[in-house]
């Protein structure tokens, strides 16, 4: 897979109406609400961090009644100037995607449709790339028959990696890939079909535990060779070093009360750019 030299591009959604309303995975609970002066100031950070590193952030405002908006991952997977849409499995998410899916075709993106399967179900998060294909998700938000539908009008390989471990529901959670070769991930997240699947996939691991992966270290971005985190435990920070990486850390903790980190926040809008598939924000 060809990857074109542009910087990378991110699409956010502010947190105008960000609130932890309603309860779907276990990091959520409406007893311990975000605030909303802290909140805002965590996302401008968020921006100025993935700025600094490079990035090109584009973003749009959340609607009153979709507190969970501030997690455009979930709404789609883009691959150049094209989309499939997320199907949110939870009714308290499913309005999210028509908003995400109408800033891309607003700019000229065309969204690849879903078969007629009222049980298929994707969320954007459960997608990470690496290497010439795609890692996908599923168990708690996404269905085995997804992965299978994204390799198919994607024309790429897909890995299914199930996931058994609900307080890392998406796969971005537990997998962090680096570049072409190296990923961090916590592997006792998935069963053991999933960690065979990603051991034979990742030349170079840096394998972290889960209570390394529950400060959400695996749920960030990188651009270039800058990992742009929600926290670094020293010893994941040492090693990303030792590898030739830049660790710059962007807290978001009043997000993390929703169940969300920095790759939930951020929509990779270059998740898959090959040549052939230009972006319409080229």
């Amino acid at each position: 897979m060809h990857i074109t030299d542009t910087p990378r591009r991110f699409l956010l959604c502010s947190p105008d109406h960000f609130d932890v309303t309603f309860e779907i995975n276990p990091w959520m609970t409406t007893e311990r609400r975000p605030d909303r002066e802290q909140s805002w100031n965590e996302w401008f950070g968020l921006v100025s961090e993935l700025r600094a590193a490079g990035a090109v952030v584009h973003h749009f405002p959340s609607l009153p009644g979709l507190s969970d908006m501030v997690f455009p991952t979930d709404v789609g997977v883009v691959d150049g100037d094209r989309f499939v849409r997320g199907r949110f499995r939870h009714p308290e998410r499913r309005d999210e995607a028509a908003h995400g899916a109408d800033w891309l075709l607003e700019r000229g993106f065309t969204e690849i449709p879903w078969p007629d399967d009222p049980d298929m179900y994707l969320e954007g998060g459960d997608v990470v790339r690496f290497a010439d294909g795609l890692l996908c998700g599923n168990g708690p938000r996404t269905s085995p028959a997804a992965a299978e539908h994204l390799s198919r009008v994607l024309g790429v390989p897909v890995v299914t990696v199930p996931i058994v471990d609900p307080r890392f529901y998406h796969l971005d959670m537990s997998f962090f890939p680096l570049d072409e070769r190296q990923a961090m991930y916590a592997p006792d997240v998935w069963d053991s079909e999933g960690q065979r699947a990603v051991e034979k996939l990742v030349p170079e691991p840096l394998l972290i535990s889960i209570e390394e992966a529950l400060t959400f270290s695996a749920n960030a971005v990188m651009v270039g060779r800058t990992a742009i985190m929600p926290a670094c435990p020293p010893r994941i920070r040492a090693e990303l070093e030792s590898r030739g990486f830049t660790v710059r850390i962007a807290p978001v903790g009043e997000f993390l009360k929703a169940g969300g980190g920095i790759r939930c926040m951020a929509l990779d809008l270059d998740l898959l750019h090959r040549a052939g598939h230009l972006s319409p924000l080229a």
